[in-house]
Order: structure tokens, then sequence, then C-alpha cells
């Protein structure tokens, strides 16, 4: 994101409305918003160039052949994290990667087509990566959330955070494990 690009309230407004349907038109955004159906275009046209917002039809797995989703803890050797990296972001199967901090070092989500390919994908491929040194598996059985309604998830953190000004979490009970 360019230095001087900040977010406004009528960005977050656009991006509201296209969460709802990421094919609404400028048009009807403005409509909505009463604001000028140009400046709509052109704003949607930044967050887009500048990576804020991707538009992009979703599919569930379920529906198009890849039944199968996978997270996978995967634990690497310090001097060939990087390697591990670059050579994952590179296959196929693998739908999402996220650096973790934790017990494991990166966690990826794949979506694969049964059993048989979750089989290839981890024993084929990701046994063959160096600077692997474990893997550990949980096969999502179900999802009962996919959000994406990211203003309510901005006003979470807010109201999250002045919380604990009023009551900091170190005086709060600990959740048992």
């Amino acid at each position: 994101m360019s230095a001087e690009f900040e977010l406004d309230d009528l960005d977050y407004k656009i991006i509201a409305q296209l969460q709802d349907d990421g094919r609404k038109s400028s048009t009807d955004i403005a409509r909505a918003l009463n604001v000028p159906r140009t400046t709509v275009a052109r704003r949607i046209d930044r967050l887009v160039s500048e990576k804020v917002i991707t538009i992009a039809a979703f599919a569930h797995g379920d529906r198009i052949g890849l039944p199968i989703q996978v997270m996978i803890e995967i634990w690497t050797d310090n001097q060939r994290h990087e390697s591990v990296i670059t050579e994952l972001v590179a296959l196929d199967e693998i739908r999402w990667l996220g650096v973790a901090s934790g017990p494991f070092d990166i966690l990826a989500e794949a979506m694969v087509r049964s059993n048989r390919h979750l089989r290839h994908l981890l024993l084929g491929k990701l046994g063959r990566i160096e600077g692997i040194t474990q893997i550990r598996t949980a096969h999502i059985l179900e999802v009962p959330k996919f959000a994406f309604d990211w203003e309510r998830m901005r006003q979470a953190g807010e109201e999250a955070e002045r919380a604990e000004q009023d009551e900091p979490l170190s005086q709060t009970k600990s959740i048992p494990r």
C-alpha cells in the first residue's frame, strides 16, 4: 500500500457493499451511499490497485470436485524456512498459507479431490520438500462459519480494545486448558 494511502469511511462503506455482492455495479453502490458513481468507480479501482481488496468468485470446494479440506501444520528447519515457503506457495493444492507463531512454523489450507489425492500431497509432495521436519493435519469435517463481514470484525476489535482499557485481561480469569 502506498505510504500516503489511507482508507476513509467511504472506502469502508464501499467495501461493505461489495462484500455482500462483488458484482454490484458502481451505480448501485453510488445510489446506496448517495455519492457520485464516478467517485465509487475511482475508489474501487484504487482499492483494487492498492491491493486492499480483491474481487473474485469464491467456489465451494465440495461443489466443484474438491470436497476434502485440510489444515496442515508444518514445522521447518530454520535454515530452510524461506525455501520451504517458496516450494509450498508453488503447490496447486495449497489454497492459503500463513507463517505462524506458536508450536509450528507454517499453517496451510489444502483442497483435494480424494483421500488418495491427500496422501499424494502429504507423502509425494510435502514429504519431498527439504526443510520440512514435521507435519500434522486436521481434516475439516464441517465449516459452520465462513465470514467476510470485515466491518463487524473491525468493530469487535475496537470493542475489545476499549474493554481491555476498562478491565485489563490480567484481572480476568484464565481459560482452562
